[in-house]
């Protein structure tokens, strides 16, 4: 089972709807604008088709699509899922997603509740649900999905990895060539002014924190006689002038101090304090002296300092950064001048590479070419064949395996092959064949989708299909071989199918009735699984209109007991 479950809410004239999915083929009935295709509409907004506010039911804010799917047997989106982080961490073999389309407000789109973009959200949809019908959602149209038809057949994977990864490195050399031809011409006149650059830094002998040096050398210089007056009276205040002298006033203090503890204890703290201040005074003291001792005038050093911080200010301004990042700027530019001078032997290296990696592509390539052509032409045959099985006597589908071979060496070559691969139909006998998109109506491009599947669907990745109307304009006999094909299909896969067609219904596995119910406060769709009299009772009204004879009940209990025998 792939689709399990599916919720709709305040979608068109749907207010809410819960629907379970079993196994094998699910057939859609009910009567002209009840709502089948409101249904297949809400799966392919929910797949990442156009969004549109009118979608919301009439009074509400907003509409929401979920579906939950079972992907135990789907490694690919597994795969697919782990790679772009949106697993879900409790359920692995599970898959929720979940799109919510609001009035005048940007969607929201969910995998596995985790908020996801648009683009993700068709990409996962196209592994999960291919959609065959009278909608945009029509796969079998891209060119893309025909290739993917005729090497899912040939079944040659591995080889398709291969030259996909050929492909790829490929592009990537040429990409480096492109780049390194394009700037060949720059590198010189880029080298001549590095190297002018380099002689200047070399010549600066620039070292790492010397701009910090220099500063405080500069200030220090700059500032001498305000230090050295300024410490002189410091010293004079604390220790020289005789009419104020900290030390020899705080000595006195300690002396008196002291005299008086052993008359009160409590007095120790105070005389301990003082003696420590006058050993900090004298500790300042010698600092003092000894940053006196070292400073000095010298207008000579300034300017040298001056001149060296000037130029390490200019050559900042010259290769814009910081003064303190100019070597690591040196070494940068010395980085990059080995870089382009080892640079010219890169080429020849490069291209040795992608002569041997494209004689590879091209091996790897024309064997996938040549199983494509045999492949093509086998599955033509038997698509014919089912084609007119389904109604389209005379109708004719040839798939066109062109290879190009030519020269690889300018632009990027593909990832896919050397193919282009065409669906070529005609729909009566005598007409030419013409392009499948330019050629086939609706309801022949479901019944051609049908029959590709009946053929394609053992090897098929896809676990959900679904069909609208893929009767349209057919019916006995060739609706009953349509209702069986369908039914074959389910085997392999799940597969859901609006119809009009009694015997395509009375093939189904499970029977959904859509309905159509209006009172006071609105319109609304319902959509009810039908047991076996309520089965019998739909089909009746599809073979003999609104009035439910015996007749007709007895032919479709008839129509029923033959599909479960099948």
């Amino acid at each position: 089972m792939a689709l399990q479950e599916l919720s709709i809410r305040n979608f068109a004239i749907i207010k809410q709807l819960e629907l379970e999915i079993d196994d094998g083929l699910t057939v859609v009935t009910g009567e002209t604008g009840a709502g089948k295709s409101i249904v297949l509409g809400a799966l392919n907004l929910l797949l990442g088709s156009r969004a549109e506010t009118d979608m919301i039911r009439y009074g509400e804010e907003q509409c929401e699509i979920t579906a939950l799917f079972s992907i135990s047997q789907q490694k690919n989106v597994k795969t697919w899922l782990e790679y772009k982080d949106l697993n879900n961490k409790d359920e692995v073999d599970y898959c929720l997603i979940r799109r919510v389309v609001r009035n005048n407000k940007p969607t929201k789109c969910y995998i596995n509740d985790q908020p996801t973009t648009l683009a993700s959200l068709k990409e996962l949809g196209l592994m999960l649900v291919d959609l065959h019908g009278q909608h945009e959602h029509q796969s079998l149209l891209r060119a893309a999905h025909q290739r993917h038809i005729i090497d899912q057949f040939a079944g040659h994977e591995e080889s398709l990895k291969n030259m996909a990864s050929l492909a790829a490195q490929i592009n990537r050399i040429k990409r480096e060539l492109a780049q390194i031809s394009q700037t060949n011409t720059d590198n010189l006149d880029r080298m001549e002014l590095m190297s002018f650059q380099l002689n200047e830094l070399n010549e600066a002998s620039i070292v790492d924190g010397e701009f910090e040096e220099l500063e405080q050398e500069h200030l220090k210089l700059s500032h001498s006689q305000s230090l050295q007056d300024g410490i002189n009276e410091a010293c004079d205040n604390l220790f020289d002038n005789e009419s104020s002298n900290v030390s020899l006033e705080l000595g006195r203090v300690i002396n008196h101090i002291s005299a008086l503890v052993p008359f009160d204890q409590s007095l120790e703290p105070a005389d301990e304090l003082l003696n420590s201040a006058l050993a900090q005074i004298e500790d300042a003291k010698d600092v003092l002296s000894s940053s006196l001792a070292r400073i000095e005038q010298n207008p000579e050093r300034l300017r040298e300092v001056e001149q060296r911080r000037d130029t390490l200010i200019n050559l900042a301004r010259k290769h814009r950064c910081a003064e303190n990042e100019l070597a690591a700027k040196h070494q940068e530019l010395l980085d990059d001048y080995e870089r382009l001078e080892n640079q010219h032997a890169q080429p020849e290296k490069l291209q040795a590479e992608l002569d041997a990696l494209l004689k590879q592509y091209t091996e790897v390539a024309s064997a996938i070419s040549s199983t494509r052509q045999t492949i093509a032409k086998q599955l033509s045959e038997e698509i014919t064949l089912q084609m007119q099985d389904l109604g389209m006597m005379g109708g004719k589908l040839s798939i066109a395996v062109e290879s190009h071979t030519g020269d690889h060496t300018e632009k990027p070559i593909s990832e896919h092959g050397i193919d282009h691969i065409e669906f070529l139909v005609s729909t009566n006998q005598g007409m030419p064949l013409k392009p499948l998109s330019k050629t086939a109506s609706g309801g022949e491009l479901s019944r051609i989708s049908l029959a590709i599947q009946v053929i394609t669907s053992k090897q098929s990745e896809t676990p959900t299909l679904v069909f609208d109307e893929v009767d349209v304009g057919v019916g006995g006999k060739v609706a009953e071989i349509v209702g069986t094909r369908l039914r074959n299909l389910g085997k392999n896969a799940q597969v859901l199918c609006i119809t009009h067609q009694p015997q395509v219904a009375s093939q189904g596995h499970q029977h959904l009735l859509v309905d159509k119910i209006s009172h006071g406060s609105g319109t609304f769709s319902t959509l009810t699984p039908l047991d076996n009299d309520m089965r019998t009772n739909e089909i009746a009204r599809m073979l003999g209109g609104s009035e439910i004879t015996d007749r007709t009940r007895a032919h479709a209990q008839e129509m029923l007991q033959s599909a479960a025998a099948l």
